[in-house]
């Protein structure tokens, strides 16, 4: 692929976007020509086990809305979607024991399905609550949030029914002009502009049967999401490009330290440290070239609050956001904003 980018390092399974080329269709719209200038093949959306980029799953969905002129252009892609088109991941979904299943597989199989930024999910008296982003590098990504959370829902729907009202959805997507479709899509418990994505499932559901419960494929799909992670972490490129990649996944994140970093790559702080040097570079040297190229994009291809972009990129202030932005830059962020629009 050419031109690959920071963004492009994150990939999502192809099937994700098969619903994409038809329900542009419906509208009008050929994406064969969106799809040629962003360099993807739309035949790779029907693979059960392809990669794509993720930012540029984004893009192709965030100009087919515009096109469309429809702000849940991808929340209705669901409608299109046929059920497994992910592979494993969805069958996994599909074929869930119980609610409880259903949300501990989402929650660990949502890097293998679409590389996500800081998942964490907790389950206790109350329930399970999952929460997630993406990395900053992913700048305009809103319709593919929706469309993603729109078929977590819709295989939950198959569980629970009606039920789903019960649950609770926060989305980082700024609030629609009509949220009533979203709310008919997802659930009457919805929030807009939040920091993270998040599911609420109320511990009334937990142990909800799926009536289209297979325990042995549900365990065997759970067997092949693990054979078949990406290794974006610690596995693939030179040792500088997994750095960079397990930073850039983890940007929104409070400075992680050489002790915090080291055990994700299976060697020692020492040898860490000393790999780092072999390539004339420090931990601190990598965060901050990270952050000056995310900033330049997100500062340049997004309307996101600059308070926004700082906590995005991990700023504990906005004034240390500044300071960088005139280092890097010689011009502060608005400054900046304000000559590119220019």
């Amino acid at each position: 692929m050419a031109n690959k980018s920071i963004a492009d390092e994150l990939t999502a399974v192809a099937g994700v976007a098969s619903a994409i080329q038809a329900h542009a269709l419906s509208y009008g719209i050929d994406i064969a020509p969106i799809c040629s200038a962003l360099k993807i093949d739309p035949d790779m959306f029907q693979s059960l086990t392809a990669r794509i980029s993720l930012d540029r799953i984004c893009r192709l969905l965030e100009a087919c809305a515009l096109l469309a002129d429809d702000e849940a252009f991808g929340l209705k892609c669901v409608d299109r979607f046929i059920a497994g088109s992910t592979g494993p991941f969805g069958y996994g979904l599909m074929t869930a024991p119980t609610v409880r299943d259903f949300v501990r597989f989402l929650a660990l199989h949502m890097q293998y399905a679409t590389y996500a930024s800081n998942p964490r999910l907790t389950i206790d008296d109350r329930g399970a609550s999952f929460s997630w982003s993406f990395a900053p590098a992913i700048v305009k990504r809103d319709q593919y949030v929706d469309m993603g959370i729109a078929l977590a829902m819709r295989r939950l729907r198959d569980i629970v029914g009606s039920q789903t009202d019960l649950v609770e959805v926060d989305l980082e997507r700024p609030r629609p002009k009509s949220p009533q479709v979203f709310r008919d899509y997802l659930t009457r418990k919805l929030r807009f502009g939040c920091r993270e994505n998040a599911l609420r499932i109320p511990a009334s559901l937990l142990d909800v049967h799926n009536p289209k419960a297979d325990a042995r494929l549900f365990s065997l799909m759970d067997i092949q999401c693990r054979s078949m992670w990406p290794n974006a972490d610690h596995q693939e490129g030179s040792f500088i490009d997994q750095v960079r990649k397990f930073l850039i996944l983890r940007m929104a994140e409070s400075n992680p330290s050489l002790s915090e970093i080291s055990p994700h790559f299976g060697i020692s702080e020492r040898t860490f440290q000393r790999r780092l040097a072999e390539e004339h570079t420090s931990l601190a040297e990598i965060r901050d070239d990270l952050r000056r190229e995310l900033s330049l994009n997100l500062l340049t291809e997004s309307e996101l609050p600059i308070a926004e972009i700082c906590y995005r990129l991990g700023y504990s202030a906005p004034s240390a956001f500044t300071r960088s932005v005139a280092r890097w830059f010689g011009r502060t962020p608005s400054e900046l904003r304000g000559r590119r629009s220019a």
